[in-house]
């Protein structure tokens, strides 16, 4: 048994991509995690049931997540010395999860895998004494693992150079080829695209902000929204864009592929992250390659790691303070096919050279192939 455990209600791109691997290989895998109340649950790998239901996500407060990591921890322990004979590997994603099953696995010999989404030391606002000891804490699961995995070298320099050695880059490819040969503003509307969690705390005004500015030059738009959420705030978001006289699209909650379906029609995403939150600066999500790879044009904030990597390419459009700052040069690409086939053939080179699924497949062999 190959287990996967994250506690996020289904795996995600990123575990997607493993688990595939392994399934490929013909390994026996299991998917375990806790459920989110209106998740659409994938019953897939789901052999030894769940850890629970819970609506902690989105802020409820530290006691409620404390209590929530305790269950979910006792009972990862639990399936882990129940099934340990039939075990293989583990992987476990991030260090809510790895706590008691990692410290379990050293016990009993069974080799793990720790898959560091975010670096939990990042994550929040924490003192400077507090996020020290953080470090060293996830440094130990780090040490005590057979690999770990971040999807940056700027994730991995984050942690103690006496980690090194166990940390490998294992990039946030999609898990599928979302490249287009679509070209952006052809089709005589613009429309723009997001996928993800819907409250106020995810920025979404700044869509609305290039929509009023984009309709002031005279343009037609349309926004294309899917995910799931604060409904109350969605018909908030409905009737603010009616209001500007744009076109307001709620797709519902999507997969991953049909959310890039929808991505690879739409002329520009926008990908903020805020850089009040450490872990922010340090984002190193599946939504940028996502959208470079569709030949979408990608707006976003110069703030983080990856939007300086990315700068000198010529694959975005970037801000500092106010996501206005773009428009003249989003202008200029709508209205000259040129400068527009130009940035999406930097974005698709720029694609096939980093986020290239060929190299994720030889990545995943490299990383695996003594696993399997």
């Amino acid at each position: 048994m190959y287990l996967f455990v994250r506690s996020s209600t289904n795996p995600g791109p990123r575990v997607a991509r493993i688990i595939n691997y392994f399934t490929s290989k013909n390994k026996d895998v299991v998917y375990l995690s806790p459920t989110r109340f209106g998740d659409d649950v994938s019953n897939e790998y789901r052999d030894l049931g769940d850890l629970g239901q819970y609506d902690y996500f989105d802020g409820n407060g530290y006691f409620r997540y404390l209590v929530f990591l305790l269950k979910v921890n006792l009972l990862i322990a639990l399936k882990i010395f129940k099934n340990r004979k039939k075990i293989k590997l583990v992987h476990f994603s991030d260090l809510e999860v790895v706590i008691l099953g990692g410290l379990l696995c050293t016990i009993l010999r069974i080799k793990y895998i720790y898959n560091i989404h975010d670096n939990f030391f990042q994550r929040y606002a924490f003192s400077n004494k507090i996020s020290s000891f953080l470090k060293s804490f996830e440094s130990l699961f780090i040490k005590m693992s057979d690999k770990t995995l971040v999807p940056e070298i700027f994730r991995k320099t984050a942690y103690p150079v006496s980690t090194y050695e166990k940390i490998h880059i294992f990039r946030n490819y999609p898990d599928f080829d979302v490249t287009t040969n679509r070209v952006p503003f052809l089709n005589g509307s613009i429309t723009l695209f997001y996928g993800g969690w819907i409250s106020p705390n995810r920025n979404l005004n700044q869509f609305k902000e290039i929509a009023k500015c984009l309709r002031d030059s005279g343009y037609v738009v349309k926004f294309n929204l899917c995910g799931w959420g604060d409904t109350s705030y969605l018909e908030e978001l409905r009737e603010a864009f009616v209001n500007l006289d744009v076109e307001f699209n709620y797709l519902g909650q999507l997969s991953q592929k049909e959310a890039v379906t929808y991505l690879k029609e739409s002329d520009v995403s926008i990908a903020y992250y805020n850089p009040e939150k450490i872990i922010n600066v340090f984002a190193a999500s599946n939504k940028i390659p996502e959208i470079i790879g569709s030949n979408t044009i990608l707006v976003t904030n110069n703030h983080t790691e990856i939007a300086k990597e990315i700068l000198d390419n010529g694959v975005s459009l970037q801000f500092d303070l106010n996501v206005e700052e773009v428009i003249p040069d989003l202008i200029s690409l709508i209205d000259s096919k040129e400068n527009v086939l130009q940035f999406v053939n930097r974005s698709k080179d720029f694609y096939l050279k980093k986020y290239n699924p060929a190299n994720m497949a030889s990545d995943l062999k490299g990383l695996f192939h003594e696993s399997v």
